[in-house]
């Protein structure tokens, strides 16, 4: 079979959805095979424990660096390619289900132990504008640290 940049795209998307919660030595072999750096041990398990949770699959922020790889390969070709849309179209495949009673369940929760002090004080945590990921670290300006996006865009 003959490799562009459509069937790389897709074969990358579906070994990180086929990997193990957080990745696996097989979505490894992808990123070395591209190039891609994985990500350290530390940022690994400080996103295994943070809010944004997965229920299988790789991180999307390493699926990210293998699809920059293969638009380099393929200068021509992934000209267009929308790939923040990609990656949320991944992240929804990998995220656990939660029924209406988790939603509501967790938002109770979620409001007494996130705004308590808030509401005098007018403070709120920026979000990642495609996967809604909270910035987890406060001098945190570059990229999302879960899906890779840039969390700020220059006026």
């Amino acid at each position: 079979m003959e490799k562009n940049f459509k069937t790389e795209i897709d074969q990358a998307f579906q070994s990180a959805l086929d990997a193990q919660k957080g990745g696996d030595a097989k979505w490894n072999e992808v990123m070395l095979t591209y190039g891609a750096e994985p990500l350290p041990d530390s940022d690994r398990q400080k996103l295994l424990g943070s809010e944004m949770k997965i229920a299988r699959g790789a991180f999307p922020i390493e699926l990210r660096r293998v699809f920059e790889k293969i638009a380099v390969k393929y200068p021509n070709d992934s000209q267009g390619f929308d790939m923040d849309s990609r990656i949320l179209e991944y992240y929804q495949k990998i995220k656990p289900f939660s029924g209406l009673g988790d939603i509501f369940s967790n938002a109770s929760t979620g409001t007494a132990k996130y705004s308590q002090g808030f509401r005098n004080e007018k403070q709120s945590t920026y979000k990642c504008k495609n996967c809604g990921a909270p910035r987890l670290e406060e001098m945190q300006y570059d990229n999302c640290m879960f899906c890779g996006s840039k969390l700020f865009v220059p006026a």
